[in-house]
């Protein structure tokens, strides 16, 4: 039973859904627009966003089967183009200064901690190649040396000089 109070209440979460989805949508394409060109959200923005949109119909289809049980109405598409155009008036500049705001203090200061700590894991390990580099510097040419040596062709080497001559009167005859 649809009751007039019912009926405000979900004309209410649908444009509150409209105001919800411009945000996601406007915050989607920020991400995109601000990631590197050869990256993966980059190269596939239009399926980011259209996989967007999908799950903002579903969400908006779960709010009515939560309130409703999934029962249509023609204004329930007309209240969300009226959240999304109030967005876009009113909520806009506000969602914009919390995303700044945002990235300021949340992202920002994460993505300095990550780079610090792969900077420093880095020079961790390029001064541990640098020790070991010394530790097998004086190893080096012996090592160079052998390999040379052991990669080279055996001369015949004749150990006997007289039984070698004497082998070869004895092959002539």
């Amino acid at each position: 039973r649809m009751t007039l109070s019912l009926q405000f209440y979900s004309l209410m979460l649908m444009i509150g859904s409209g105001i919800l989805v411009g945000a996601v949508i406007e915050g989607t394409r920020f991400i995109t627009e601000h990631t590197p060109k050869r990256s993966f959200v980059f190269k596939y923005q239009v399926v980011l966003e259209i996989v967007i949109w999908i799950l903002m119909g579903l969400a908006t289809f779960y709010i009515l089967f939560n309130v409703r049980d999934g029962i249509w109405r023609i204004y329930d598409p007309l209240a969300q183009v009226l959240g999304i155009l109030l967005y876009q008036l009113f909520f806009q500049p506000v969602f914009r200064l919390a995303g700044r705001i945002f990235l300021r203090l949340v992202v920002k200061p994460i993505w300095f901690i990550i780079r610090t700590i792969l900077r420093i894991l880095g020079k961790i390990i390029s001064f541990i190649i640098f020790i070991i580099s010394l530790i097998i510097k004086p190893f080096r040419t012996p090592y160079k040396k052998l390999k040379l040596l052991a990669l080279q062709k055996l001369p015949k080497i004749s150990y006997n000089k007289r039984y070698q001559k004497y082998k070869k009167k004895y092959k002539k005859r």
